[in-house]
């Protein structure tokens, strides 16, 4: 009955709801922080593991030839922590929620001169441009120009033909496509793409972490942005990004 006790009740029961809510969602950040803590020890183990037994090598009586492969292997390794241990302190910073500006940027300008920077990682492929002038969206210009980096330089180790980079305005959004040609990504791993770490099967040649994206999709949101990526396999990649249109 709707009297003092049954409201009471319902206090009660309501309060109890949203206990368990909250311990639901708490439980689940604990268990992401870790599956995120063993994914990067594991990242971390396999170039510390190789810098161990090179070091052990070097301490043997070697041929000149033998030490100087050692030697860049090392360099190899050294580089891939490096570039780990940065794109880990980027992901941290996005994780913490600092503040990005929301601010109107030239759109067209940024990604013009990020792929005018794409375009040196690899001298032999075409990375065609194609947006309006001076398109003005809301955003952070350097959390942006990251953004588009990511997209570029994955586009570039996932495919090998020409890439496509377009934007036009549709409505109050701004969409910007990222299309590459290569061998697409199947329907049962699409869904995984965001995920920290996750690297497909065909992809274990190809350099990187599984974090590109991840990250991407940290400083979409942070900008109020959105991010989708779109795949048909034999065919290739498409990233679809909508920001709000600055007025």
């Amino acid at each position: 009955p709707q009297d003092e006790v049954g409201q009471l009740a319902n206090t009660f029961n309501s309060m109890l709801s949203r206990i368990q809510d909250a311990f639901q969602k708490v439980e689940h950040s604990l268990e992401m922080q870790r599956n995120f803590v063993a994914d990067v020890s594991h990242e971390l183990r396999t170039p510390l593991t190789t810098l161990r037994g090179n070091l052990g090598l070097m301490r043997r009586d070697l041929p000149p030839e033998e030490r100087t492969d050692i030697v860049n292997d090392m360099v190899d390794e050294s580089d891939r922590l490096i570039r780990l241990v940065n794109e880990l302190l980027l992901l941290a910073r996005a994780d913490a929620g600092r503040s990005l500006a929301k601010e109107a940027l030239d759109a067209s300008a940024v990604l013009e001169e990020a792929c005018r920077q794409a375009r040196q990682l690899d001298l032999q492929r075409q990375i065609n441009l194609e947006v309006p002038a001076a398109l003005s969206i809301l955003g952070d210009r350097d959390a942006f120009k990251q953004v588009a980096l990511i997209l570029l330089d994955n586009a570039l180790k996932h495919s090998s033909g020409n890439i496509n980079v377009t934007a036009k305005k549709t409505g109050k959004q701004v969409e910007i496509r990222v299309q590459d040609f290569g061998e697409g990504i199947p329907a049962d791993k699409l869904e995984h793409v965001f995920d920290r770490f996750y690297r497909g099967d065909d992809t274990s040649t190809i350099p990187g972490f599984g974090l590109g994206l991840p990250i991407a999709k940290t400083l979409v949101e942070a900008q109020g942005g959105e991010i989708i990526l779109e795949s048909q396999v034999g065919k290739g990649s498409t990233v679809i990004l909508r920001f709000h249109v600055a007025e």
